[in-house]
């Protein structure tokens, strides 16, 4: 039986409510083409995201984050980290 892989749709939807219940973001700041360095989240709380991604996918971010420069490219790389697990 195979597990069925997140959707991009799911991620963001995931990521959206990190943000706002975790980092205490206003939804209206939060859509996929914004810059991440708009969302004034500290080196260390970018590092808290990505743990929170890790733990909920089982997966593990590449230490060099410098291309994530929008919330999308969290959303990719992710998925693409989900798929190439499964």
């Amino acid at each position: 039986m195979s597990k069925e892989v997140a959707t991009k749709d799911e991620i963001k939807s995931f990521l959206i409510d990190m943000f706002i219940k975790e980092k205490n973001i206003s939804i209206e700041n939060l859509f996929p083409e914004r810059p991440l360095k708009e969302l004034d989240i500290d080196s260390f709380g970018f590092l808290e995201v990505i743990f929170s991604i890790e733990h909920q996918y089982n997966i593990s971010f590449p230490k060099n984050y410098e291309h994530l420069v929008t919330i999308q490219d969290v959303i990719d790389v992710t998925h693409d980290l989900v798929v190439a697990k499964q």
